[in-house]
């Protein structure tokens, strides 16, 4: 599914941009302080980028094949038993990711109906930096449905580890 593969690159991509965003905002920090003056709420800027980056890698890193996995046990389990592991491990992970996606999205919904604004200097509408916490778990559910396709196709999915399904399979 390349559009899906594109979207994993896009949200890897925002990631970086957001890590990018943060060097950025702490070096102007460093330098305005040494002018004697700061740069409004750049504490609160910079962990709403944190939090972006880590969302926007969820997807990413899912399909890159980074995300720790438990590989010492498939080591010790019966060739045999390595897909259905796969498959039960993939259900698990949609199963967190829509309920991640779903939580998301409500407390988002959440702060935009109630019009909820940042505590600092700067108001900011609250739903505006929260929402790179719904697109990162929304395309990390949809990343889980296309691996357990996969995996029930017995194709691999990661792009970037070396053992992929069709192996484990066999």
């Amino acid at each position: 599914m390349p559009f899906l593969h594109h979207l994993y690159r896009l949200s890897g991509l925002l990631s970086a941009v957001s890590l990018t965003f943060i060097c950025g905002l702490i070096l102007a920090q460093v330098v305005a302080r040494n002018l004697g003056t700061t740069v409004r709420d750049a504490e609160e800027f910079a962990a709403w980028a944190m939090s972006a980056a880590g969302f926007f890698g969820l997807p990413y890193a899912l399909h890159q094949g980074a995300h720790i996995r438990v590989a010492v046990v498939t080591r010790f389990v019966p060739k045999a038993l390595h897909h259905p592991m796969e498959l039960l491990s993939s259900v698990i992970g949609l199963a967190l990711a829509c309920y991640l996606a779903w939580y998301c999205s409500s407390f988002v919904l959440d702060s935009w109906r109630f019009k909820e604004l940042s505590q600092g200097l700067v108001p900011v509408p609250m739903w505006i930096p929260q929402l790179p916490m719904v697109f990162g778990s929304v395309l990390l559910a949809v990343a889980f449905a296309e691996r357990l396709l996969c995996v029930v196709q017995r194709r691999p999915f990661e792009v970037g580890s070396g053992d992929d399904v069709s192996s484990q399979a066999e």
